[in-house]
């Protein structure tokens, strides 16, 4: 055996038991964060609501967007000019809604739709939702400030051209990680 300080030599059976230890915790670390990673999307599913939000003869689908993601987009885009213009802040999501008439599933066009985003503890931010054509098909949306995972709860009050009552949806949301 090499007694010698420094760099030791160490015998085959303590290089390989030292090899088995840093592979199981190399295994356990990956477990540990996988359980992590499921965990965070498991409670995101679990709170985030089955889609599509079926609601007085109308189907919602919704999406979040990060602002980030849009401010890429050329400057010639329809994205930089839609709702004043993609924020500059951090945090901030563009919440895209689309309707359908449920028994037809034509898309509804000229709703009249908006949104309350709420953080636990936090005021609430109140916006009309504007109709935005992509691709010919409209959807309505606006910005939110949603800086944090959540939980955020979110409400829609939407309603069908020609008809004076107006429906409300309420949910909770978590970003997932």
């Amino acid at each position: 055996m090499n007694t010698s300080h420094g760099n030791a030599v160490l015998p085959n059976s303590r290089r390989q038991a030292a090899a088995i230890a840093a592979l199981k915790r190399a295994r356990t670390l990956a477990v540990l964060i996988a359980l992590g990673l499921t965990f965070g999307m498991a409670r995101a599913a679990g709170v985030n609501p089955d889609q599509p939000i079926r609601l007085d003869g109308m189907e919602l689908f919704f999406g979040i967007i990060p602002a980030e993601i849009l401010r890429g987009h050329p400057s010639n885009h329809e994205e930089q000019s839609m709702h004043g213009g993609v924020p500059r802040n951090k945090g901030v999501r563009h919440l895209i809604i689309s309707v359908f008439d449920a028994k037809t599933q034509t898309r509804i066009t000229d709703a009249a739709i908006t949104g309350s985003i709420t953080e636990v503890g936090m005021a609430t931010q109140n916006q009309k939702l504007e109709a935005m054509s992509f691709g010919g098909a409209v959807s309505y949306g606006n910005y939110f400030a949603m800086p944090n995972q959540g939980p955020y709860e979110i409400v829609l009050n939407v309603r069908r051209p020609g008809d004076s009552k107006t429906v409300t949806t309420r949910f909770q949301y978590w970003h997932p990680r």
